[in-house]
């Protein structure tokens, strides 16, 4: 099989550029041969591994689960030529790809990057960010913040944990009504943030559960723009409030933070654990995590 695979290195380069683009004729373009040598290509590796991998649809072809789940190999193997490449002739061995979610970027990593640079001046760090936990492969990034971090092949460390505190641009009167921004916003679940806080602290804060009460924010970046103008209150992790707090340009509504369960992980593939560049991340990171207050 694997003489096999070497001299079928064309057509394991067709079914991945398939795979990736779409389209045979755009397959076609990219390797600089005909749609009929892409198609003899792909019959070709159908028969060396003798599973169906492509079905058409409609004008266009996809791939079966099979050819998926081998296309998905193929581009984390020619992922790895490439780097391997790019070490013997001296490539951007030093460039990382870190893919984070939004509220971790702003919240925690960009006020501490001073001094990955400074520790790492010759590593050229990429961030790359994602409103929700970016997925884990090689196509999106070489290392990643999520809170996903149980994925089969990596190795992951705890960074943070979440927890949510209650701000607001000023500590209201007694008895002045307040408006609650909830980053809760499907059917059925509704404020659930504020409901769960209120259960958790013990306390009455007069959070509705009629949708009609709400104000909706989708990420937490825009629920503390919102109390930054003071349209209300918001449950956002602790890190993204702390500089405002600290500053006073928003308060406290209850001095109980609760956990998410939504902790953020450092995730790097196993077999990739021990690269330089690498290594110098997750050691940065664990010194952080380590400082963390």
């Amino acid at each position: 099989m694997l003489d096999g695979t070497k001299q079928n290195l064309r057509a394991l380069l067709a079914l991945e550029a398939v795979s990736r683009l779409g389209s045979m004729s755009k397959a076609a373009d990219e390797m600089n041969v005909t749609q009929s040598a892409v198609s003899h290509q792909i019959r070709r590796l159908t028969e060396m591994v003798g599973e169906r991998l492509v079905v058409k649809s409609g004008r266009g072809v996809m791939l079966t689960p099979i050819g998926e789940v081998l296309a998905q190999k193929l581009r984390t193997a020619f992922s790895q030529i490439d780097r391997s490449v790019a070490e013997v002739i001296g490539g951007d061995r030093d460039v990382v790809r870190l893919a984070l979610c939004s509220s971790f970027a702003p919240g925690w990593l960009i006020p501490r990057l001073r001094s990955f640079y400074e520790h790492n001046p010759r590593i050229k760090l990429q961030l790359r960010m994602y409103a929700r936990d970016p997925d884990l492969t090689d196509e999106v990034a070489d290392a990643f913040i999520t809170t996903l971090p149980s994925e089969s092949g990596f190795w992951s460390s705890l960074i943070r944990t979440e927890l949510l505190v209650p701000v607001i641009a000023k500590r209201p009167a007694k008895g002045q009504r307040v408006r609650f921004i909830t980053t809760d916003m499907e059917a059925g679940s509704v404020g659930k943030d504020w409901l769960a806080y209120q259960r958790i602290a013990q306390v009455d804060l007069k959070a509705r559960s009629s949708d009609q009460d709400w104000m909706f924010a989708s990420h937490y970046i825009m629920a503390l723009d919102m109390v930054r103008e003071g349209l209300g209150a918001a449950l956002v992790p602790d890190f993204l409030a702390a500089e405002d707090l600290k500053s006073g340009r928003v308060v406290l509504l209850h001095h109980l933070s609760i956990a998410t369960n939504q902790d953020y992980f450092l995730c790097i593939k196993e077999v990739r654990r021990q690269e330089p560049a690498l290594v110098a991340l997750a050691r940065w990171f664990k010194a952080q995590a380590n400082h963390a207050t």
